[in-house]
């Protein structure tokens, strides 16, 4: 059975996995890709044995304007060139399910077909959860309300003032779509986001006003459209954008802290806490796991979850296929209520910078399965990728961290 289904199940799950992978990352808007073994203009590849450590790219200065006359009988000093560079460092990245001949055998579906979708997801996931946290990390940030993104709430909402701000900050920075000259103040630039942003731009006071003066734009608007652009900036809806999980402000009215008193599985939808939550905590969205407060980058096992009832055995809702908790806790873990941060970034072209080896190449690369054991009893479904990701410029990408009206179930 898994013999038979492996050429089949290989190119499909490869053609789901890189159209995810192009979706949830659209190349054009967020990296220039180089392969190690090929060398981009002016890189510098640095190697140790036959392999290569890191990958050297310079982003070369203009010249300064020559404004002075020049004598018509002496020569002029020659200046030099200036470059910055970015270091990009490699790394192996990969993961493996394996499934027994016993339990393919007993089982009532296809669990190999089922082993290769998963794993497929899994690498285009993964590779993009890389590239999210080093275009989140940027320097260049603001915040909806206040100074700290403790400080966040719902009140700091995105609006179209935000989206001017970084319109205005990546005016200098490379665009798409016809280079610098831009007919509107955000033309080349995409922002990423949720769509429960999407939801706050349509009920913005500023954008249903423009509405009211457009051929059938209230209708639109009233549906939750604001357009695939936004003074130029193409909004793009992503399930993949970043949210700092229990960032914000302290939710009024709701526990403000606790913990689990036993462990929960992945997939649990009773957790069991030291003390009771109150009436005032059911039917509402609290954060599991340690809130995102500090770290620019990702972070695993922190997930909302909605509190359906209960005091010290809680109900909950989660975003695993079974209505659960996606990751599995240990005991202590944090349980509190605190409000989502939404990063929205901004960026041209040559935003950001990827590497890849050419043997796995720019997207992971799944392996043949492998039959182990000494009975042949193992199979082994796998993925690998070999590169790295890094920010072209600081001034090529801007953050906006903001509050949302709408709470997003799950991670």
């Amino acid at each position: 059975m898994a013999v038979t289904a492996t050429p089949q199940m290989g190119d499909t799950r490869l053609e789901v996995m890189a159209a995810e992978f192009d979706f949830i990352l659209p190349r054009n808007y967020i990296y220039a890709q180089a392969p190690l073994a090929v060398v981009p203009q002016g890189g510098v590849i640095s190697g140790t044995g036959n392999g290569y450590s890191s990958l050297r790219i310079p982003s070369f200065h203009r010249l300064l304007p020559a404004v002075s006359t020049r004598s018509e009988i002496s020569d002029i000093a020659p200046v030099q060139l200036a470059d910055s560079a970015v270091t990009i460092n490699p790394s192996l990245y990969g993961n493996a399910v394996q499934l027994s001949y016993k339990v393919q055998h007993e089982s009532a579906i296809d669990l190999f077909q089922i082993a290769g979708k998963l794993v497929a997801e899994n690498a285009s996931e993964s590779v993009d959860y890389i590239a999210r946290s080093v275009a989140i990390a940027g320097a260049a940030f603001e915040y909806g309300n206040g100074t700290a993104r403790t400080a966040v709430s719902t009140a700091g909402k995105l609006t179209p003032g935000i989206l001017f701000n970084a319109a205005g900050f990546l005016a200098s920075a490379p665009k798409l779509d016809g280079g610098m000259n831009q007919p509107t103040i955000g033309g080349g630039i995409a922002a990423i986001m949720r769509n429960a942003l999407v939801a706050d731009l349509s009920e913005n006071s500023s954008i249903i006003l423009l509405g009211q003066y457009r051929d059938a734009a209230p209708e639109t608007v009233l549906m939750g459209e604001v357009g695939s652009h936004v003074s130029g900036i193409r909004l793009i809806v992503s399930d993949n954008a970043k949210i700092f999980q229990g960032g914000g402000t302290t939710v009024v009215g709701l526990p403000s802290s606790g913990s689990l008193k036993l462990a929960a599985e992945q997939g649990a939808t009773t957790i069991f806490v030291e003390s009771s939550v109150s009436s005032a905590g059911t039917l509402s969205y609290m954060t599991l796991g340690t809130p995102e407060t500090s770290a620019n980058g990702e972070q695993t096992n922190v997930e909302a979850i909605y509190v359906d009832a209960g005091s010290t055995n809680i109900q909950v809702r989660g975003g695993a296929p079974n209505g659960g908790l996606i990751y599995a806790y240990s005991s202590g873990a944090a349980l509190t209520a605190n409000s989502q941060v939404h990063a929205v970034v901004f960026m041209g072209a040559d935003a950001l910078l990827k590497v890849h080896d050419t043997d796995s190449g720019p997207n992971p690369k799944l392996l043949l399965p492998q039959n182990d054991g000494l009975l042949e009893q193992f199979d082994a479904l796998s993925w690998r990728w070999f590169g790295g990701f890094g920010r072209k410029a600081e001034n090529r990408l801007y953050r906006a961290e903001v509050g949302s009206e709408r709470q997003v179930l799950g991670m």
